[in-house]
């Protein structure tokens, strides 16, 4: 009785989940705790580029 129970719970918490819009027309701030010119800094400039171009 338990598990019918846990499981009708689970069942009607993700009833209410749905998917968003991403990223909702907003630009995506990447956040490099970094210096700039660092190699951390290159990648994520990479990254960056890679992402707009499927993203617009």
């Amino acid at each position: 009785m338990k598990t019918l129970f846990l499981l009708s719970t689970l069942a009607l918490a993700a009833a209410g989940a749905h998917a968003q819009d991403f990223p909702g027309g907003k630009p995506i701030t990447i956040v490099v705790p970094f210096a700039a010119g660092g190699p951390t800094d290159r990648v994520a400039r990479d990254l960056a580029e890679a992402m707009q171009k499927p993203l617009g």
